[in-house]
């Protein structure tokens, strides 16, 4: 496992950094992890939506696709119940739900190269079961080798585009740093693979890249004080080019990130020898993990590609490896799945012959 831009420890070659040549960053797109699509409706679904009065029916099928675009684009966190209750409106007794999903999706695919998707199956399996209605908006326009869409979309705002920066940052220092083997939390690790990584850990490796943003967590009341007053530092479009001013503020986007499903936080016993004292009360500490947006936008094999882009070196071929053995234990359980399926129904005929 490569370390990330700096050692663990505080020693720094300043010699070995400066000899060592800064090169251009190349756009590189790896897939994401693998999502689930969205549940296929039955026909009875598909006939007790049709049923529905004509006018009634466009109208529901107009609000919930104007609701998944408007709470996409936002960056909420979509449930499934709430928002098809939304749309039906008077109708939400009726169950039409995975019809609808479905035709709303196929109009944002048709229109805005938009789908639909669930939390990767074996993220799903671990995390807490409100994760089993969330639906996320992602964006299927392909993109030439230059990158052209992911840069005009990702370039039309500096808060977006800083955002986006520390985002990769926190992602790729709970990948490269953070640990697999702790399962103490209520995640249970949100998957066999998934690394946490501590907020004093992360902190501390932040504060080497930027100096501004504190070396510590803030404390309890620290983060009471940051989520009112606007954090312990602030982007300031107003500031002087560089320093304070120009410094993201953690605190914020860290909570900004868990709202929005880029990142997991969980409550874990530490996992390094000696730095319990960090630990509160109840004998754990705060970690981080990529959570399921962030697996199904960015995904762990761009996190990858990105780490080696910035050590100016080859992508690590271990994790990717791990990388793709999981994407290959996902198509064989897929397989058998489907095999199962196609069994049943002649076991079912079998038995109606008796």
């Amino acid at each position: 496992m490569p370390s990330f831009i700096l050692a663990d420890d505080d020693v720094q070659d300043d010699k070995a950094a400066i000899s060592h040549p800064l090169s251009q960053f190349e756009f590189c797109s790896q897939a994401p992890d693998r999502s689930q699509f969205l549940d296929l409706p039955r026909e009875s679904e598909k006939r007790k939506l049709d049923s529905l009065n004509p006018a009634a029916r466009n109208r529901i099928m107009t609000d919930l696709s104007r609701i998944l675009l408007f709470k996409g684009f936002n960056g909420d966190a979509i449930d499934k119940t709430k928002v098809c209750a939304e749309a039906l409106g008077e109708f939400k007794g009726e169950r039409v739900q995975n019809a609808m999903l479905n035709e709303a999706e196929a109009r944002l695919r048709d229109v805005f190269g938009f789908s639909v998707k669930k939390v990767p199956e074996k993220m799903e399996e671990d995390l807490p079961t409100r994760f089993k209605n969330r639906l996320y908006l992602i964006n299927d326009v392909a993109d030439d080798a230059d990158g052209t869409h992911s840069l005009n979309i990702h370039s039309a705002h500096v808060d977006s585009t800083v955002e986006k920066g520390v985002l990769m940052m926190i992602l790729a220092f709970a990948f490269c740093k953070g640990s697999s083997q702790v399962r103490s939390g209520i995640m249970k690790g949100a998957g066999k693979k998934t690394r946490w990584i501590t907020e004093h850990h992360l902190y501390s490796l932040m504060h080497r890249v930027d100096e501004n943003i504190p070396s510590e967590p803030p404390s309890v009341e620290g983060k009471k004080r940051s989520r009112t007053v606007g954090g312990r530092r602030s982007l300031d479009a107003s500031g002087p080019e560089g320093g304070v001013g120009q410094t993201p503020d953690i605190d914020t986007l860290l909570e900004r990130f868990v709202a929005l499903d880029y990142l997991l936080r969980d409550k874990i016993e530490e996992p390094e020898a000696g730095r319990e004292s960090l630990a509160g009360e109840d004998g754990k500490v705060t970690a981080y993990a990529m959570g399921p947006r962030a697996a199904m936008e960015v995904g762990r094999k761009q996190i990858i590609y990105f780490c080696s882009n910035v050590l100016d070196e080859q992508p690590d071929p271990t994790m990717l490896k791990e990388v793709d053995e999981d994407e290959e234990e996902e198509e064989e359980e897929e397989e058998e799945e489907e095999v199962e399926e196609e069994v049943e129904p002649k076991k079912g005929r079998k038995k109606s012959r008796k």
